[in-house]
């Protein structure tokens, strides 16, 4: 009889498991320095055990490790070894049960491991255990209790000793921590040397030197504070290591606090100042001389606290210190220069606005000073004619009057006709006067004279007017530089350390972090950070970090990242994402047979959240044209840029154009703002004409009445809001174009019928369709400049 084998397909998977389950146990794994701390942790905190026998700890921290390229199996005999050499022989069972059963959940949800469902997998591998036991023992009511509260502590430290867990396997060196993991440091190590012990040499306990050790070195450098926070967390090891000792966690945490009250006498003063604390403390206690804390502890630790020398000291522990101060200058300095640089904004406002108000009343004296004119004008004329004649006493003393009369009559001619003859004098006067000729001559000669000086009065007083004016700009842009400063800033301090901690996991080495929220309510961060040598490579790493910290899109601002050569160190800012963004296209011709356009533009990212498209058109054409609009637009980039609202750059540029050159000079404004977040637009226009908006269904016109600038003294400006979204077009022309646009009807319906038949959808198709339109109506003869500029909106995808 001839056997067959026959094959089972399950076969190879249960060798798998079994291969697979060999090399664990054979301890066929990387060992690393990680994975020896683990493990040394897991026997220490497996020893450590609370009230009514309770070992949480070396399960918790098995259950949190779990994650981590460290061996279960040796985890498991480590945290087991720690319970049997603890004296939790009893505990053994409901922790490899535990563990037995949390490895099954962990494989049951592998696809949603996070702290929080590791924690409630932990609870419930805990919980089921020890109802096992409860139902074993007879359902107690006590029991019950107890094995949910053993639970519950279970789910807390598991979820404590998670942030730990990522410190402990970091592979790089950790710079920045959270004050999460800072608290869960903390936690493990305390009752990580509560895992071991009392341990005593020549009838000294080590742990309790080193605790004292801890709080005199702390509370030497960085104050009571810091001290009394120490000394309770050497408490609490001490308490964990006998219970029955519950006042000594105080005790620890008075010498503490007295330690660093008596920092400033040095060493000496602080080891007497612990000894004193601890005697006081005890005596308040129970009344006796017997101390919670043994003499010959406190002299070992005071001991080598003396032989230690005072720098090593500051460079271990002294950077606690440092962080204190460096948070109350942040505070309380920084608040005191932002008021100082406030009051003296607002003194420089005052001093530029009184200096307006000088000027302006000043300009408004002309028409008061008129009348004292004249009466010079009289004073002038009788001085050279009437000075030496006979009849100079008889004409200006005895018949005074009259002859004022003549005089005023002779103005009134004067003004009439601009100069006078003998015929336009009273004949009363001519029969009496000896010297008509030279009367007439030197009136004539007076007079001219006055309007000379009356029209540089004139202009003077423009001049002052126009000076007030800038003044008062630039009062404007004071205060409003104070406001800014005195904007109550909201500083995230949360996500600033947050930030720190990302960016360190991502082995970006930050220095600092800012995060602020601006007065648009938008997030701006600034992070001064160690240079990479100018690959670059850093900045998308920030991006990508900061957006998800902040959980906006952030991005680089305009200006690149800016390394101080002197230190290293590079400053980037990053704001938050527009919703919108706008292309452009342009399109211009100039006069036919001129050298020059006379028509200038710009377009510009303001940085603030602002895109600015201005387009200006010079008076005439030509050279002249050209030099008035593209100084009008050249004052625009520029104030802009500075931070001038828009009224307050207008009103200059006006200003600056009427004193430009003694003949006329002008140029129109036409200004378009849009806002990048919300879509919002706001024109202003000064002697331009139509903006139109091209939308899918509709063209819409934006106009407005007001003369160029250059021509009066004091213009206002209109304001006009409208809103844009995704896909429209803002539509910006000279007046040339709207006027080649005339035919058969008005130029402006005939553009905008034009308009609303272009289905192209770029900017620069846009502006070339229009000008070529416009050009070919003229019969390729350009009768005035042309200009189209054309900016498409539009939201960025994602």
């Amino acid at each position: 009889m001839k056997t067959h084998a026959i094959a089972y397909p399950r076969l190879g998977n249960v060798e798998k498991v079994y291969e697979r389950t060999k090399e664990e146990v054979s301890l066929n794994v990387p060992i690393s320095r990680s994975s020896i701390l683990i493990l040394l942790i897991s026997f220490l905190l497996g020893r450590v055990s609370l009230f009514q026998g309770f070992m949480p700890f070396g399960i918790a921290f098995f259950m949190a490790a779990a994650s981590t390229g460290t061996s279960r199996i040796l985890m498991t005999l480590a945290v087991a070894a720690g319970m049997i050499t603890g004296g939790g022989f009893e505990q053994v069972y409901i922790t490899i049960a535990s563990i037995i059963i949390f490895s099954a959940l962990e494989k049951l949800f592998s696809n949603k491991k996070n702290e929080f469902s590791v924690s409630v997998m932990a609870f419930v591998s805990v919980i089921i255990p020890q109802m096992v036991m409860v139902i074993l023992q007879g359902f107690l009511l006590y029991d019950t209790l107890k094995g949910i509260c053993y639970s519950g502590l279970v789910f807390a430290l598991v979820f404590i000793f998670k942030y730990s867990i990522s410190i402990i396997e970091e592979s790089k060196k950790r710079n920045v921590l959270s004050n999460e993991e800072m608290i869960s440091i903390a936690m493990l190590m305390t009752l990580t040397l509560a895992g071991i012990g009392n341990i005593e040499l020549a009838g000294i306990n080590l742990i309790n030197v080193a605790g004292i050790l801890a709080i005199l070195l702390f509370s030497m450098v960085s104050g009571p504070g810091v001290g009394a926070a120490v000394g309770v967390i050497v408490g609490l090891v001490v308490n964990i290591i006998n219970p029955s000792i519950t006042m000594v966690i105080a005790s620890y945490a008075f010498c503490g606090l007295l330690c660093g009250v008596f920092k400033n006498l040095g060493k000496a003063g602080v080891c007497l100042g612990f000894v004193a604390a601890n005697a006081l403390f005890t005596f308040y206690i129970n009344g006796s001389t017997e101390v919670l804390i043994y003499i010959k502890d406190i002299l070992a630790a005071v001991s080598i606290a003396m032989l230690i020398p005072k720098k090593y000291v500051d460079k271990t522990v002294g950077y606690f210190a440092l962080a204190a101060v460096g948070i109350r200058d942040k505070s309380c300095y920084s608040a005191r220069i932002k008021e100082l640089t406030i009051e003296r904004l607002n003194k420089f406002s005052k001093a530029f606005a009184e200096l307006s108000k000088t000027f302006r009343e000043i300009s408004e004296t002309a028409a008061a000073t008129s009348k004292q004119d004249i009466s010079s004008l009289f004073d002038r004329v009788a001085d050279k004619v009437c000075k030496d004649c006979s009849l100079c006493l008889h004409c200006w003393d005895r018949n005074f009057y009259n002859t004022y009369q003549v005089m005023f009559k002779i103005i009134e001619k004067l003004e009439d006709k601009g100069y006078i003859d003998e015929k336009d004098i009273p004949d009363y006067f001519m029969d009496r006067c000896e010297r008509i000729s030279d009367f007439v001559k030197q009136v004539n000669n007076v007079y001219e004279l006055f309007k000379v000086n009356l029209v540089w009065k004139n202009r003077v007083g423009e001049s002052r007017g126009l000076m007030s004016q800038h003044l008062d700009g630039l009062s404007k842009v004071i205060a409003n530089l104070a406001n800014e400063i005195n904007y109550d800033v909201k500083f995230k301090g949360d996500l600033e350390d947050k930030l720190l901690v990302e960016l360190d996991k991502a082995g970006i080495k930050a220095n600092d972090a800012v995060i602020f929220q601006n007065k648009w309510g938008k997030n701006e961060v600034t992070i001064f950070h160690k240079g990479c040598g100018g690959t670059r490579n850093c900045i998308n790493t920030i991006e990508k970090v900061a957006s998800e910290v902040i959980g906006r899109r952030m991005v680089k601002e305009r200006n690149e990242c800016v390394q101080n050569h002197k230190n290293g160190i590079c400053t980037l800012k990053l704001v938050e994402e527009e919703t919108f963004r706008v292309t452009t296209g342009v399109a211009k011709i100039g006069k036919y047979e001129s050298g020059v356009s006379g028509d200038n533009y710009t377009f510009m990212n303001t940085g603030d959240g602002k895109y600015i498209l201005a387009l200006s058109d010079g008076m005439g054409s030509g050279r002249k044209a050209e030099c008035q609009s593209r100084a009008a637009i050249s004052l625009l980039e520029q104030f802009m840029e500075t931070g001038f609202d828009k009224d307050t750059a207008v009103k200059l540029i006006n200003s600056i154009l009427v004193l430009k050159s003694d003949d006329d000079s002008f140029a129109t404004i036409d200004l378009s703002s849009i806002d990048l977040y919300d879509g919002k637009v706001e024109f202003v226009k000064i002697g331009a004409v139509s903006t139109y908006i091209k939308r899918p269904d509709r063209v819409e016109t934006v106009k407005a009445v007001s003369l160029p600038a250059g021509i009066l003294c004091d213009i206002e400006t209109e304001l006009i809001c409208k809103n844009v979204d995704n896909g429209d077009f803002i539509i910006m022309v000279t007046d040339g174009v709207i006027d080649s646009f005339k035919t058969n009807e008005d130029g402006e319906k005939s553009l905008i019928k034009y308009i609303e038949g272009i289905d192209n959808l770029n900017p620069q198709g846009i502006a070339d369709s229009i000008i070529n339109k416009a050009y070919s109506n003229c019969g390729n003869q350009a009768m005035d400049d042309m200009t189209v500029l054309v900016a498409k909106v539009w939201k960025k995808v994602g």
